[in-house]
């Protein structure tokens, strides 16, 4: 039987996370975990807090060399088993400090979570060879839980790499994606629901960024003391948010900002920066691997790795409303001439709704995955459009059954247009399915932004020909 450890009120979500790290704690071998997730993800506050909870070692590596990272470990050993030689005097290599370890668990279970890992590995180039010795020999007859965790998403996937020491070693993965919109109401839960929905579309799912927001202050607020102003810690994070991880990151960061802009194709991308597409593919790639930029192309493609229709999308709406509305600012030096309320009332409040959009449309095939008021549970959500992108449908999920749903996005109100356009569309979808796709029966559905529909479009809900939902429905539980 599993022991609960109650999961701390200050971890908003995570319960998988938290469930999965229980049950290897509970396991009755060793286990070799690799962590990941974005920076500001909170993977460190739910490591750290858990290993406390077990009375376990958390270490947060640093950009710093093997001796002081030595030496900072075995302090924090010391520490914990209140050894005091060892605060002053670290231990002479890795493997003495884990023989230690090991030595002091004598056969019962005992955590080291190191957070941070490639600084590590980068430090002490042999770490991982003299894990892996450890593993394959020592530590088969202990209990030790060994959490490897990391915000540089490639360093982490390469270490699980065929020419790598601990290739085939790992027993669970732990990943950490960013918080679902529906969690924004632990950070703000005095918003109305549409305000809570533009509150992740600019903030984010990062629990890092939404734990900033003054549970008291309003959006506007809120958004003018984290983002536009001058001390903001929101500022500028997105103009240096892959600094940590490249040396030379100018071709990224104009990657990301093309796609911000509006550049959403390869050749669009290529064309925005003055480079040729084949120099585009390793950074597009390490973008994609580190879960910043994604690659999306329509639902109905039979084989989508080699799809000519695919476009790129920023995964976080914080970057993507930076580059939007904070960038222009910065470039033109405003941010230091004028208030964040003024900056917010000319600059943001103008162009907002216009913004929502493309967020609002992340959001609603998010929910349609994940709801239970749909009516079937879908197996694949996504979105479609034809190859010249003349025809969308914002919405589309797939069930096991033949079922389809076809959904049209407005933040706005949804007209009688808006439902033409979206059944007239539905043939379109049909025919590009073929043969891969047995259609049995049909949805359709519509979102709105501010719950407001035409008369037409209320009475084809209020009949049950339509399905319509408003932002009470996308934020509820």
């Amino acid at each position: 039987m599993i022991k609960a450890f109650p999961k701390p009120d200050q971890i908003v979500n995570r319960d998988q996370q938290w469930a999965e790290l229980t049950a290897l704690w509970e396991h009755a071998k060793p286990r070799l975990v690799f962590g990941l997730g974005r920076r500001r993800a909170g993977k460190s506050w739910v490591l750290a807090r858990f290993a406390k909870a077990v009375g376990g070692i958390y270490y947060q590596a640093t950009n710093r060399t093997e001796a002081e990272q030595l030496a900072a470990l075995s302090r924090i050993v010391g520490q914990h088993f209140q050894e005091a030689a060892l605060r002053g005097v670290p231990f002479p290599d890795w493997e003495s400090l884990f023989q230690y370890l090991a030595d002091k668990a004598n056969g019962n279970r005992s955590l080291l979570v190191l957070d941070e890992f490639p600084y590590l590995a980068n430090a002490a180039p042999a770490l991982t060879s003299i894990i892996q010795a450890l593993w394959d020999h020592e530590w088969q007859d202990t209990r030790l839980k060994l959490v490897l965790n990391g915000s540089h998403i490639t360093a982490m996937r390469h270490l699980e790499a065929a020419d790598q020491p601990l290739f085939g070693r790992r027993t669970e993965r732990l990943s950490f994606p960013p918080l679902t919109h529906e969690y924004v109401r632990a950070f703000v839960p005095d918003y109305a629901p549409r305000e809570q929905l533009v509150t992740h579309s600019i903030f984010g799912g990062l629990p890092g960024h939404l734990a900033l927001l003054e549970t008291a202050a309003d959006l506007a607020t809120n958004v003018q003391r984290q983002i536009l102003s001058p001390s903001g810690r929101l500022l500028d994070e997105a103009q240096h948010m892959l600094d940590a991880f490249l040396q030379d990151a100018d071709i990224h960061y104009s990657i990301i900002q093309a796609i911000a802009n509006g550049a959403h194709t390869w050749s669009k991308i290529a064309n925005r920066l003055g480079k040729s597409a084949g120099s585009l593919s390793r950074p597009m790639n390490w973008l994609e691997e580190m879960q910043v930029v994604a690659r999306t192309v329509p639902i109905t493609e039979a084989n989508p790795q080699k799809s000519k229709r695919s476009l790129y999308r920023i995964t976080d709406p914080y970057v993507a409303f930076w580059h939007r509305f904070v960038a222009p600012i910065l470039a033109t030096g405003e941010s230091t001439l004028l208030e964040p309320e003024q900056l917010w009332q000319t600059h943001v409040v103008p162009g907002l709704d216009n913004y929502m959009g493309r967020p609002f449309e992340e959001i609603c095939r998010g929910w349609t995955g994940r709801s239970e008021k749909i009516p079937f549970r879908p197996t694949r959500v996504g979105s479609w459009w034809d190859a010249d992108s003349r025809n969308e449908i914002d919405v589309v999920a797939i069930g096991p059954g033949g079922e389809l749903l076809i959904g049209e996005c407005k933040w706005g109100q949804v007209d009688d247009t808006d439902l033409e356009t979206l059944r007239d569309r539905e043939a379109l979808i049909r025919r590009d399915f073929g043969a891969s796709t047995r259609v049995r029966q049909v949805y359709h559905a519509v979102y709105s932004g501010t719950g407001k529909w035409s008369p037409g479009v209320a009475s084809e809900i209020a009949a049950g020909r339509l399905l319509g939902f408003s932002p009470e429905d996308l934020m509820a539980t």
